[in-house]
């Protein structure tokens, strides 16, 4: 599936956040690992180096663009595993980041690790995925790779969709809305062809007020291995009007997001 894992190290200590991950999901995909260096004129000091791999060095203008060319230069394609700081110095949240651009260009599935990243106690192999859909094409995006990974490594779905708490049933009966019917009988349809390509496969509609932590809340009561969802990639003004649960998440979460931006959107 992938002919290696890549992890971008620009020197930094935090770089190196990811690396057992990464070493799991080489050992997972059963693809060597490779650490990736983008040397630019204005490149720091570095304050770190990876113990036991050597450093594969590219020299370019520009991280970002270097590094999606890394990763589209095989076929198949090297699936990334990256750092995110969670806020630039401007307080911009993570898509003012070389991670974010990396997500607005690279339309392909990579694996993003926050600044709240706990690391693994253990080694231990991929088991549960928790994949998050809200019922739009773009969340939909996600389900071909959460699909492929469930197959070819024999893993189990959890499918979510959290939804703003419908109100106190104590008081009176409680009008689901259509678009929450709408989604749980996608989401039922989605398990049932899941089903019966062998995948193990749940389903649930949760009612939280905030997305994003119900997401985290559900993927350590589940022990899910992975947060699966797309994201919009949105920067700037977009973003302060739309807001983005992807990003929310992944600054808080404390274990990796498989995460892709559909090639739709631009």
């Amino acid at each position: 599936m992938y002919d290696r894992i890549i992890l971008p190290f620009d020197g930094a200590r935090r770089a190196l956040a990811p690396l057992p991950y990464a070493e799991e999901l080489a050992h997972t995909w059963r693809a060597p690992l490779e650490i990736l260096h983008v040397a630019t004129e204005d490149d720091p000091a570095a304050e770190a180096q990876p113990e036991d791999h050597d450093v594969h060095v590219v020299h370019a203008p520009a991280p970002a663009p270097a590094i999606c060319d890394h990763v589209r230069a095989s076929d198949p394609p090297g699936m990334l595993c990256m750092a995110s700081r969670g806020r630039t110095a401007t307080g911009e949240a993570l898509f003012g980041t070389v991670t974010g651009e990396v997500v607005r260009h690279l339309h392909a599935p990579l694996v993003v690790t926050g600044p709240r990243l706990r690391a693994p106690t253990r080694k231990r192999d991929l088991r549960r995925l928790l994949v998050c859909l809200d019922g739009s094409t773009t969340s939909a995006s996600i389900l071909p790779t959460a699909r492929t990974w469930a197959s070819e490594l024999d893993l189990e779905l959890d499918l979510i969709h959290i939804t703003y708490p419908l109100g106190d049933p104590t008081i009176g009966d409680i009008t689901v809305p259509e678009e929450t019917r709408a989604i749980s009988t996608e989401l039922r349809r989605t398990t049932d062809e899941l089903a019966q390509a062998g995948i193990t496969t749940s389903w649930q509609v949760i009612e939280d007020a905030r997305p994003a932590s119900g997401i985290i809340r559900q993927a350590a009561f589940r022990s899910a291995d992975l947060i699966v969802m797309a994201t919009h990639g949105r920067t700037g003004l977009a973003r302060m009007l739309t807001g983005s649960v992807t990003t929310d998440v992944i600054r808080h979460a404390p274990l990796p997001i498989l995460t892709l931006r559909p090639e739709h959107l631009t």
